[in-house]
């Protein structure tokens, strides 16, 4: 049986040139290196069997540092010919790809957000070598403060979005140098969350959102006992239950009340923009 999403991460990548408190990817935990593309291709064939996402998105880290994106991004469009792709970048890399490459991938969509106030030059002008490369683009602003996306370019098939978030939420608390959950009441931390109906594939299993597979992969002994799907089996109900609370989403606060100023140069960190 198919089983047919609205979205799906995918994560490809764990290393960050970036860190930032409170990113859901757990930057800040200086994380390193990049799924193997054979890993990658391997989760690609498993699963295109058994879920087609309408969005697709390369997610990381910051996906930009897999030295073999093009390829990966390839192998997602043959195995899902109509899903649109998505990358999620924070832009600073984009210097080091071909702007005329992203054309090629339709229907696609790049996010690019910028992390830095500061450094909104630095990623402009990545943006505009994108946008150099035609002159048919529409634009419009979202004219709406909780969209991240503050600017959305579109022609026929390629949107790019310049993005900006104000706040993250962290999705844990540190006590002794460890990660523990809020325990908060489930439905309230899902009512607040900021990836409330994102399952992520992440190293060949599917997990109800980033935060989960990422705290459980750098904390094994995270309290909470939360079983990924590895195959068909516990599929259906992994599908029906995306977007309703559950009772893992207890680690994650019920409120926004610690969320991170994420305009906050202190806790935005750029380790490297080469």
């Amino acid at each position: 049986m198919m089983y047919y999403l609205d979205r799906l991460d995918f994560n490809i990548a764990y290393a960050c040139n970036l860190s930032c408190k409170g990113c859901i990817s757990l930057s800040n935990f200086d994380r390193k290196g990049v799924e193997p593309l054979d890993s990658l291709l391997l989760q690609i064939d498993t699963w295109k069997e058994l879920i087609t996402p309408k969005v697709l998105t390369l997610f990381g880290g910051e996906p930009l540092l897999h030295p073999k994106l093009h390829d990966l991004i390839q192998a997602v469009r043959i195995a899902w010919p109509k899903t649109r792709i998505r990358l999620i970048t924070n832009g600073y890399l984009l210097k080091k790809h071909d702007p005329a490459k992203w054309f090629d991938y339709k229907p696609f969509e790049m996010q690019v957000s910028i992390h830095r106030s500061d450094h909104a030059h630095i990623i402009n002008k990545e943006i505009k070598r994108i946008l150099d490369q035609t002159t048919e683009w529409q634009y419009r602003r979202t004219g709406d403060s909780d969209d991240h996306r503050d600017l959305i370019f579109y022609i026929d098939g390629f949107q790019l979005w310049k993005s900006r978030f104000k706040d993250f939420v962290e999705p844990y608390q540190l006590a002794d140098g460890k990660l523990v959950p809020h325990n908060s009441d489930p439905a309230d931390a899902h009512a607040s969350c900021g990836s409330p109906d994102t399952p992520v594939l992440y190293k060949n299993k599917l997990y109800k959102c980033p935060p989960v597979s990422n705290i459980l992969d750098v904390q094994e002994d995270f309290v909470y006992n939360y079983e990924a799907v590895e195959n068909e089996i516990g599929l259906e109900k992994f599908v029906n239950d995306i977007g309703k609370p559950e009772s893992v989403c207890a680690m994650c606060p019920s409120n926004a009340n610690n969320s991170i100023d994420h305009f906050n140069k202190e806790n935005v960190v750029v380790k490297h923009i080469d």
